[in-house]
């Protein structure tokens, strides 16, 4: 692409000008003049707004593909330029020209960002969108209830003994006399960004959750753990975290801030309730819930979404020996705050995140730590490596709203995501020259990503197999945390691991950090085999160019599977919200669309 210079006073006109010509190109209801609009190697994503999707379209076949009768099954138009245009960089492409612009459906209004690059035309018109994304911001006759359209109930009260804002609230969350619309299991980050949004969209949503407190889901790991990735990345809905708040946010700091988030919010939440398994007839599920009492609640949605995280079920491996092993036995996702470390001795299988911050956090309990590598590990540093994987919202911290910074990284598929991540990661590698040196001279395996993409991809593909370095790469190199690496733990004997070079160590906690099944096994467990097979695979890349499964209508109906990151969760509940809300109002069968579409992950 070349990459002439255009002038400031034209961005704003290069934009709006292709925008007319996309809309004037939908409204003819012939994509001839595609070629002329979208650069040959360019990607659309929509997410929903003209598929009821979440969908990637890359290159001008796949596009024209996906862009074939959508103008007259929503009749996209009204593309509006907004703002001001910006200049970028994009990878291979180079410089771009992009910004952001609204549009509007039948039945939905949409917001989307455009990048264009200079084709190799000398004329400033001579401009190709390499990433367009067109995202559903807003159902019509159905706004979101906050801004002008925020609840007035409580204007006035005219009538004596009337219910105050308390009885209300105390009612609601009761569920005496009404089932909920929709269940969602799970309060952690997923759950509640997810019944936020619902709340907004005056859907009655209940979430149910095993632990004691909202915020145990973090309240409860290891002590010294804090999030990996900076503040700017992580806000909920609605309410950003204070501007004071510290970089990296510590565990405890952010299971408080959730408990005050869903009630804030006027989240439905059921702590210390058990989802017990469910079943689909007839366009409801029939829910079975273990209350904190020890009853067994009977409840009918018409929705059911699983948020308990994208991890699944604790992965246990077969170790000769594990059963009659006489120290203690932990895997990773439980809990290690309890046990007494000091002078201990303790083996850490895995070297994956949790691996290493569990190895890091025992450490500074005064055990003797001995990490057992079983495969090849990506690290980066927290500062400066891993903070180039979400620098577009560093930058525009405290510039935009974090909503603007969301579609703008939403712009950028997945598949895109793994281009740019090449030359990235080896950047991030570079940056860490010293480090891994250091890793490498005491035996511990690295490794770049399986096609060198780094650790996001990693993240991305099967949400292991990394680690961003907050102390525990520096121990390892030291010596401080011993290393095992290309062995295996063969056996157990009393307190004792025994490998397979033959070395022994004397053994008082082991420590499981060996990964998680597949979260399809989660819905297997919950729901029985057939939904579990007929939902399929989840997370990954599929290849649709998306999360498999994730966010969208499954394939089964009313089911749906929320979880990741905190960036992920804020940014797609959106949507996911949005299918709810669509399908409760009878606007669409999205079961219909998903399987019409013919993808499977």
């Amino acid at each position: 692409m070349s990459t002439i210079e255009i002038s400031k006073a034209n961005q704003d006109r290069v934009v709006a000008a292709w925008l007319a010509d996309f809309e004037a190109m939908l409204n003819r209801g012939d994509l001839s003049d595609l070629a002329t609009l979208f650069h040959p190697d360019g990607y659309w994503r929509d997410l929903l707004a003209m598929s009821w999707q979440l969908r990637t379209f890359h290159g001008t076949f796949q596009i024209e593909r996906g862009l074939r009768g959508v103008e007259g099954k929503q009749r996209p138009r009204s593309f509006r330029f907004r703002g001001e245009a910006t200049q970028g960089q994009l990878g291979e492409f180079g410089a771009t020209v992009e910004g952001f612009f609204t549009f509007e459906t039948d039945l939905a209004y949409g917001r989307g960002y455009l990048r264009l690059a200079q084709s190799d035309s000398t004329e400033e018109s001579g401009y190709l969108a390499v990433t367009l994304l067109t995202a559903m911001a807003e159902l019509k006759g159905f706004p979101e209830r906050r801004g002008r359209h925020r609840d007035r109930t409580f204007a006035r009260a005219v009538e004596g003994n009337s219910d105050n804002w308390l009885d209300r609230r105390q009612a609601d969350i009761a569920y005496r006399d009404r089932d909920p619309e929709v269940i969602i299991v799970g309060a952690g980050q997923a759950g509640l960004a997810l019944a936020a949004r619902l709340r907004h969209l005056d859907v009655d949503a209940l979430v149910v959750d095993r632990d004691e407190r909202i915020g145990d889901v973090w309240r409860k790991r290891y002590h010294s753990l804090t999030l990996h990735n900076e503040i700017c990345t992580n806000h909920f809905p609605y309410m950003p975290f204070p501007d004071s708040w510290p970089v990296f946010i510590p565990k405890d700091k952010l299971a408080n801030w959730m408990e005050f988030y869903a009630d804030a919010m006027e989240i439905n939440v059921w702590a210390r309730t058990e989802f017990l398994g469910a079943n689909y007839a007839d366009g409801r599920w029939t829910t079975r819930l273990r209350t904190p009492e020890g009853g067994i609640r009977v409840m009918r949605p018409s929705h059911v979404v699983l948020a308990v995280g994208v991890s699944g079920l604790p992965n246990i491996p077969g170790i000769e020996g594990l059963d009659e092993f006489e120290g203690t036995v932990i895997h990773s996702s439980g809990q290690t705050n309890d046990i007494d470390t000091l002078g201990k001795s303790a083996l850490i299988v895995g070297a994956g995140t949790s691996g290493h911050d569990i190895a890091q956090d025992l450490h500074l309990r005064g055990a003797h730590v001995t990490m057992l590598q079983r495969s090849s590990t990506t690290v980066v540093s927290v500062e400066p490596s891993s903070t180039r994987a979400y620098e577009l919202y560093q930058r525009n911290e405290g510039v935009r709203p974090i909503e603007d910074i969301d579609l703008m990284s939403a712009s950028i598929p997945y598949d895109l995501v793994r281009r740019l991540h090449g030359p990235l990661s080896r950047r991030m590698a570079e940056d860490d020259h010293d480090l891994l040196d250091r890793l490498r001279k005491v035996g511990f395996e690295l490794d770049n990503g399986e096609d060198d993409t780094g650790f996001f991809l990693k993240l991305l593909r099967r949400l292991g197999g990394y680690y961003l370095n907050v102390g525990a790469s520096d121990l390892i190199a030291d010596g401080k945390i011993k290393l095992k690496s290309g062995v295996t733990l063969e056996r157990l004997e009393g307190k004792r691991a025994v490998f397979s070079d033959g070395s022994i160590l004397d053994l008082d906690l082991l420590v499981l950090a060996t990964g998680y099944k597949p979260l399809q096994e989660a819905v297997r467990a919950l729901l029985g085999d057939e939904i579990a097979d007929r939902v399929g695979p989840i997370w990954g890349i599929g290849a649709d160019g998306e999360l498999c499964n994730m966010f969208c209508a499954t394939r089964q109906d009313g089911f749906y599977v929320m979880g990741g990151t905190l960036t992920l969760c804020r940014s797609f509940s959106r949507y996911t919200a949005l299918i709810i809300k669509a399908r409760l109002e009878g606007l669409v069968d999205c079961s219909r669309a998903r399987r019409s579409a013919g993808m499977r992950c």
